[in-house]
């Protein structure tokens, strides 16, 4: 039997596809560094709902509902433990058309917000929202296909067919007009194929084409076709004072927040900023700016050192697991995670445009609370088998 079908075959397995004792192998310093996480979001909530109304439902206070999700989140991130992550990328093709199915059906069914529609209504005020989905999906399927092709992908035909798995998802998500989950998509692509082996002077040419494409796209905004809505984001970061009270409100808004907070914050719940609703979108994209005004510079830094060490734990599995799948999953979900840490923050700060990206495990919004558990789920399943392989 080749490798391929060894790795890939549950009948070969000599473990069970489903096992409940995998819980006894978890890795506790990544759950100690979530959980962590987890809690400096849920406070950062319970700050931003002191703005609810007397009228509004439990259902709807932010950190009440955050912590269902998050709850869910955990729940499926166990069950993910206790499944054999080679029985999850044997179903990755399935999991992929059924993702595309939900994408289209957003088009016609779906609830619009923002200058996007991305939600499909399910039962009182939850909905569905499947461009997160589609992102854990995404590294599934491309684990499945690059544990398949192995050596071939690095060849330009099967190099490029990790970029026609993730284009499928990219144009759908695209169509709905949220541009910030579909800038996520091609980095991890990029870096599920390096971590594949492929030719690194592919890469290099991909990059090199960026590079000389973005002050292009800088350049002739106007020209791009995309929404005013989004073109105005854009504008507003390379000139944020040319309309304050217009397109760099948020900008504004947002700088004031962070630099107010000073050393040690002005305390949770006392935040002008975010409590007299100057800064809009407190909640989801801008938390961290919350944070940092009410818990200061030093508030910010331990939540950016509990990232770091998230994100470096996560290669460490990465690294460890001798097998090619395994890693590849862990890459993935580190990319996904890795990549709205960094954008979201350097938004924050003023170092890149608004583009909707929520922080992992601090932003409002329960389908990317329930994903990123999902990844985390994902990343413990990888260190819990690792063991098992020869």
């Amino acid at each position: 039997m080749s490798s391929i079908q060894r790795d890939l075959n549950l009948r070969d397995s000599h473990i069970r596809t489903f096992n409940y004792r995998n819980l006894r192998r978890l890795d506790w310093f990544l759950l100690a560094v979530t959980s962590a996480l987890a809690v400096f979001g849920l406070t950062a909530l319970y700050s931003a709902s002191q703005n609810s109304g007397p009228d509004t439902s439990w259902l709807e206070i932010y950190y009440v509902r955050q912590g269902i999700a998050f709850c869910l989140g955990l729940a499926i991130a166990l069950v993910i433990v206790c499944i054999d992550y080679r029985a999850l990328i044997s179903l990755a093709p399935f999991m992929y058309f059924v993702i595309l199915g939900l994408l289209v059906a957003v088009l016609f069914f779906g609830h619009t917000a923002m200058g996007g529609q991305h939600w499909l209504p399910l039962i009182g005020p939850f909905n569905l929202q499947p461009s997160e989905a589609s992102k854990i999906v995404l590294v599934y399927a491309l684990a499945w296909y690059l544990s398949l092709m192995r050596e071939r992908a690095q060849s330009v035909l099967y190099f490029a067919g990790a970029f026609v798995i993730g284009g499928g998802i990219l144009i759908l998500i695209l169509a709905q007009h949220d541009l910030g989950t579909a800038l996520v998509i091609p980095p991890v692509i990029l870096v599920m194929l390096y971590a594949a082996g492929c030719r690194k002077r592919y890469l290099m040419i991909i990059g090199t084409v960026a590079a000389i494409a973005l002050p292009l796209v800088f350049l002739n905004i106007d020209e791009l076709p995309l929404d005013n809505y989004q073109k105005d984001r854009f504008r507003s970061f390379l000139r944020p004072e040319a309309d304050k009270l217009g397109t760099g409100y948020q900008i504004t808004q947002t700088k004031i927040a962070v630099g107010s907070g000073q050393m040690w914050g002005k305390g949770l719940g006392k935040g002008t900023q975010t409590h007299f609703k100057f800064l809009p979108e407190y909640h989801t994209d801008f938390i961290f700016a919350l944070i940092a005004e009410e818990m200061g510079f030093v508030g910010g830094t331990v939540v950016i050192c509990l990232f770091a060490l998230f994100m470096l734990r996560g290669i460490a599995l990465a690294r460890d697991c001798p097998d090619m799948a395994g890693s590849l999953l862990a890459v993935g979900c580190v990319a996904i995670l890795g990549f709205h840490v960094f954008v979201n923050i350097a938004i924050t700060l003023h170092l890149m445009p608004i583009t909707g990206i929520p922080l992992p495990f601090l932003s409002y919004g329960g389908s990317f609370c329930i994903t990123t558990m999902m990844c985390v789920g994902t990343l413990l399943s990888v260190h819990v088998r690792k063991g098992y392989f020869d």
